[in-house]
């Protein structure tokens, strides 16, 4: 468990068997920190606490101490304690709570299995969500191109309609580009705010959001007592084959590599994550799957050369914050920090985007991102106490009379918003 105020989750085994070492690693984005070596008893034996929990009736209180202990965290991407967000939510006072469908990544798709094989845990973990949170209103954002989805998910709310009251869902739609799912990028869109560094989305869109598979590992933990260990994982060949793999939290990348057919690495650079946003790794043996990883890919080793830059403006037109990627690029090179953060260098929210349409194949991104990275303060709380919130109902389920909540407004669910910049998949 980790210490009181701190801004971290308990983290659980995975898998059952015998603790061998406790020592250091260090991940592919530079992080360093203590790992546990656990040797498999291949029984997968789970611990007496992991059952169906008998009465899923459970208050506001009760279900943030659940998903604190479970030590769920945003499974976007971001990694920010899923309690933490709970807390700054309440704080701020948000209306509506947002289950982020918007997984744009070419070849990526594990947020879309979820949602297929278990819209009903989605769905229920967002309403145990806007209970805890204090609000009525779920929407769901997704792009106009999943029909599967969405249609998923509406069967979901009518099989599951009678489990609680007083919540209302609704649709948003957004157009099949990359990036879509940011955070910033949503405020824009939906509430026509452009978010500064140190802003959040619940200060001043009054709004949270949830990543869909997120919002089934909060429910996981209220119907099955299950933390989060484990997580699905979209494994990406040379051959641009994607195969979807469910993957026990720590699981060295290259045994999860293993249980792939027709994945070679020889020759091959192994990618932390997805295409565009994943990172070279080179010890895929002492490298784990976390509870963001959300993808591993495998691309064939080229050699890129790289020119001056032409000054095309093709990495502006590509980029979704607005920024002038070249212009950064070449102040960081020389050493002109402040004036790249002048610029708005931190905005960048490490796409890829710049890189990928670079003509003269400079590395854009690892050079803006990771002084961004290092640079930016992001605005995180620690743990509020779970003290008893009642919101005028007794379980989660009721979404009671909730004095904050305005009443719904509805709005044309066909409408699809618009995304500037970035490219078509």
């Amino acid at each position: 468990m980790p210490e009181p105020g701190t801004f971290a989750v308990p983290v659980h085994s995975s898998i059952s068997g015998q603790v061998t070492d406790i020592k250091d690693i260090t991940l592919p984005n530079g992080v360093s920190c203590k790992a546990v070596w656990i040797s498999s008893d291949r029984k997968r034996t789970y611990h007496t606490s992991v059952y169906p929990r008998s009465n899923i009736g459970v208050s506001a209180s009760e279900f943030m101490g659940i998903v604190k202990a479970a030590g769920i965290v945003g499974m976007g991407g971001e990694g920010i304690p899923t309690i933490a967000k709970i807390n700054r939510a309440r704080r701020e006072g948000v209306k509506e709570i947002l289950v982020n469908c918007l997984q744009s990544e070419p070849y990526a798709g594990g947020d879309f299995i979820r949602i297929q094989d278990t819209a009903d845990y989605v769905i229920m973990g967002a309403v145990a969500l806007a209970g805890a949170v204090g609000v009525k209103r779920i929407k769901f954002l997704i792009s106009d191109a999943r029909k599967a989805e969405v249609e998923a998910l509406q069967l979901s709310m009518q099989r599951t309609a009678g489990e609680y009251s007083g919540y209302s869902f609704d649709f948003v739609f957004f157009k099949e580009r990359f990036p879509q799912g940011y955070y910033r990028l949503i405020a824009k869109a939906m509430y026509h705010v452009n978010l500064e560094v140190g802003e959040t989305i619940e200060e001043k869109c009054h709004a949270v959001i949830f990543n869909c598979s997120t919002v089934y590992a909060c429910w996981e933990a209220v119907a099955d007592n299950m933390p989060l260990i484990s997580r699905i994982i979209t494994v990406t060949d040379e051959n641009n084959r994607s195969h979807n793999v469910w993957a026990p939290v720590g699981t060295p990348v290259s045994e999860l590599l293993d249980t792939v057919n027709g994945i070679s690495v020889t020759n091959n650079q192994i990618i932390w994550g997805n295409c565009l946003t994943g990172l070279p790794l080179a010890d895929p043996d002492n490298t784990p799957i976390i509870k963001t990883t959300s993808g591993i890919t495998v691309v064939r080793k080229t050699q890129v050369r790289e020119f001056p830059c032409i000054h095309c403006g093709s990495c502006y037109e590509a980029c979704p914050m607005e920024l002038d990627p070249g212009y950064l690029f070449a102040l960081l090179k020389k050493g002109s920090n402040y004036q790249a953060e002048d610029e708005r260098a931190l905005k960048c929210i490490s796409c890829g985007a710049c890189s990928y349409i670079c003509p003269s194949g400079l590395n854009l991104t690892s050079v803006i991102a990771s002084y961004a990275s290092a640079k930016r303060n992001t605005n995180l709380y620690a743990y509020a106490a779970t003290e008893r919130i009642d919101y005028n109902s007794d379980t989660l389920m009721d979404a009671g009379t909730d004095s904050r909540v305005e009443p719904e407004k509805y709005y044309d669910n066909s409408m699809v918003l618009p995304f500037l910049g970035g490219k078509r998949v």
